[in-house]
C-alpha cells in the first residue's frame, strides 16, 4: 500500500493491532481497560506499568491494565469515545505515524441492515469516531495523536468466512464462530453470500463468562476471594493460584476449570445451533477470537477447527484483503 496500514480488531476484551507486509506481520495486543476521568498512576521500577491519560470529544479517559476498568459491554461501544481512546492508545503503542490508514470492523448486525444492505449511516459514524481527534496528556501539555488519513470499515468475521479454503465443497456453507471476551458471534456464508437467517450474536457468552464461573467455583471451594486477574491467569494460562502464600490444591483448580469450560461451551453450543439451525451442512466451522483455543476441545462439532491465528483472524483477513486491493 502507498501508506502504512494498521488493521485493528477492537474487541470488548482486547484491542488487536496488526501491521506489516506478508511474512513480516507485527502484532500488538492491549487490554480494553480504561476508566473515565484522570486516574494517572506513575510506574515504580523498570517493569511497572504507567497509565496514560487521553482527552477527546466526549470525555477524558485513563488507560492502564491495573485500573478498575469500565465495562465495555454496551450496545454503542464500537462508536463510543471510550472505543476511540482505546484504539488511539493501541495505535500510539504500535507506533502509528502520519500518514497512515486504519482498518477496523463492525459486528455483522451493525454493518448490515435487516434487508442485507450495508448500513451506511452506522458505517459513517464508526469512521468518524476514528477521525475525531485524541490528545495524550504529557508533562509538557496535551499532544495531538496522528489521525488516520483513511479509515476502512469492514464487517467482522465475514472476510474470514469468505477467504476460507474448502476445496471442492464450494456448494456447502462455511460458518465462523467468533468467541470473544464478552460475546460469541456466528456468521454463515453460502456460495459467496451471507445467510443472514443463520447469523447472530450470543451476548454475555464468551471468555469472560467462563472466568466468572471459574472464579466462583474456586472461591466456593476455598472460602476465599480471588482477584479477577488471578482467576483469568489461572483459567486461560493455567497459572497456579496462591492465597495467603499457599498454593490452592491442583485438583480444585482443575475441576473448576473443566466445569467452567464445559458449562459455557454447552450454552454456546445451544445458542449457536439455535441461531444457525444446524452446522452439520457446513463444509467447515472456523473458530476465531480469544476463546477459540480455550473452547475448541469442548465444542461438539467434529469439523470445527481453530483458525491458524484465531486472535488476529479478523485483522489479518482485513489486512490481506486491503493489500490486494491497494498494492
Amino acid at each position: 500500500m502507498s501508506i502504512t496500514l494498521f488493521s485493528c480488531d477492537d474487541g470488548f476484551g482486547d484491542i488487536k493491532i496488526l501491521q506489516g507486509d506478508p511474512g513480516q506481520r507485527i502484532r500488538h495486543t492491549l487490554p480494553s481497560r480504561a476508566q473515565s476521568g484522570d486516574w494517572y498512576q506513575a510506574g515504580l521500577g523498570t517493569a511497572a506499568e504507567e497509565s496514560a491519560v487521553y482527552e477527546t470529544e466526549g470525555g477524558t479517559f485513563t488507560v492502564g491494565e491495573s485500573l478498575q476498568a469500565e465495562d465495555t459491554r454496551f450496545s454503542d461501544y464500537a462508536i463510543s469515545p471510550l472505543n476511540r481512546v482505546l484504539v488511539a492508545h493501541a495505535l500510539h503503542h504500535a507506533g502509528a505515524r502520519a500518514p497512515f490508514a486504519l482498518a477496523v470492523g463492525l459486528p455483522l448486525r451493525d454493518y448490515f441492515r435487516a434487508n442485507g444492505t450495508p448500513n451506511e449511516g452506522r458505517i459513517a459514524v464508526k469512521r468518524q469516531n476514528h477521525l475525531t481527534p485524541v490528545r495524550l496528556r504529557t508533562i509538557d501539555g496535551p499532544v495531538d495523536l496522528p489521525i488516520p488519513q483513511v479509515v476502512h470499515i469492514l464487517p467482522q468475521s465475514l472476510v474470514v468466512a469468505m477467504s476460507t479454503d474448502i476445496g471442492d465443497e464450494e456448494d456447502a456453507p462455511v460458518a465462523v464462530v467468533d468467541i470473544g471476551s464478552r460475546t460469541t458471534d456466528i456468521t454463515v456464508v453460502h456460495q459467496g453470500r451471507v445467510d443472514f437467517t443463520r447469523c447472530g450474536t450470543l451476548p454475555d457468552l464468551g471468555v469472560a463468562a467462563a472466568i466468572d464461573r471459574f472464579q466462583g467455583a474456586v472461591e466456593d471451594a476455598t472460602g476465599q476471594r480471588l482477584t479477577r486477574n488471578v482467576a483469568q491467569n489461572a483459567l486461560i494460562h493455567q497459572k497456579p493460584i496462591k492465597l495467603y502464600g499457599q498454593a490452592v490444591a491442583v485438583d480444585i483448580v482443575d475441576q473448576a476449570r473443566a466445569k467452567a469450560i464445559q458449562a459455557i461451551a454447552a450454552s454456546m453450543t445451544h445458542g449457536v445451533e439455535q441461531q444457525a439451525r444446524t452446522l452439520a451442512d457446513c463444509a467447515a466451522v472456523i473458530l476465531i477470537g480469544g476463546g477459540a483455543y480455550l473452547f475448541a476441545d469442548a465444542l461438539p462439532w467434529p469439523h470445527a477447527r481453530a483458525h491458524v491465528d484465531p486472535v488476529f483472524a479478523n485483522a489479518d483477513a482485513w489486512h490481506t484483503l486491503l493489500e490486494a486491493q491497494n498494492p
